[in-house]
């Protein structure tokens, strides 16, 4: 029985002496955080992570208002905020900066594109249409990804070579009763297609697939892909476009008008960017 009693007590003061310990080493830590962050400037522990801590021991009523005295401090000081802006992003917005310089240096061309049309813009996205007789053309494309390096042969004069845009784009074709023809096309590469005949005139785009809806195409709308697609009928829907226009020369205008507009948007791009490192 006295062996019992002593074990009890053995037990008790051992937990008094952790409870101790625990209320030490909290305090220890309590005083080094505000140190630190007087020094660095930087917030090592949240206010909520360094309650969670304090709250898995038991205090009395005194160390408790000590703790709560010392919480308030932590929220309210402005050494809490966290400072990281480093010699990386130093150097980032000096390159950034070059960078942008550079581009500009390039300038946009003034040149005056697709004067019959009406142009709508939208970041990188751009929408074009025009009336012919009792049809509505409407042209889309989005110059996102859509950026090549000209070939060997096509460099600059100074002998650098130069970013191209060849965007995929979808041509609308609607009749007054409402029903369109949607055609998706996109850009051969210098190359593809080219059977070696220097005198036939080569097509500089493809047609990808084609739908016919009315009101608004949706994923029930039936698509017609152009490699399964009847021979014939495609070369016909070919000159469908090149009879409205949609041709080479429609082609290479589009190339240079969404080469000129990327190059407009990469710069409005590295300007944001550069906001965003300077932000401290």
């Amino acid at each position: 029985m006295q062996k019992t009693r002593i074990n009890s007590r053995c037990v008790r003061a051992s937990s008094n002496l952790r409870v101790k310990n625990l209320i030490k080493m909290t305090s220890i830590i309590a005083k080094s955080l505000v140190n630190s962050a007087r020094q660095s400037k930087r917030a090592l522990y949240t206010v909520s992570s360094f309650k969670r801590g304090l709250s898995s021991a038991v205090f009395n009523k005194g160390e408790l208002s000590v703790t709560a005295a010392l919480s308030r401090k932590l929220e309210c000081s402005p050494l809490q905020k966290r400072w990281l802006y480093t010699e990386t992003d130093q150097d980032m917005s000096q390159h950034i900066e070059k960078e942008i310089e550079n581009e500009k240096k390039m300038g946009a061309s003034t040149v005056s594109y697709f004067k019959n049309w009406k142009i709508n813009s939208n970041g990188c996205e751009v929408s074009m249409s025009k009336s012919e007789g009792n049809e509505t053309i409407t042209v889309e494309f989005n110059v996102n990804n859509a950026t090549d390096l000209v070939e060997e042969d096509l460099k600059s004069e100074e002998g650098m070579p130069h970013m191209i845009c060849r965007p995929p784009f979808i041509v609308e074709i609607k009749k007054p009763s409402g029903t369109k023809v949607r055609i998706s096309c996109q850009f051969l590469s210098e190359y593809e297609g080219d059977d070696g005949d220097e005198n036939e005139v080569r097509d500089k785009f493809e047609i990808e697939q084609f739908s016919v809806y009315q009101k608004e195409i949706s994923p029930a709308t039936y698509v017609c892909s152009g490699e399964t697609m009847d021979g014939e009928m495609y070369e016909k829907l070919m000159d469908m476009l090149d009879e409205r226009k949609i041709d080479n020369d429609f082609a290479n205008e589009l190339i240079e008008f969404s080469t000129g507009y990327e190059h407009g948007e990469y710069i409005k791009f590295l300007t944001k960017f550069k906001s965003f490192v300077d932000e401290k």
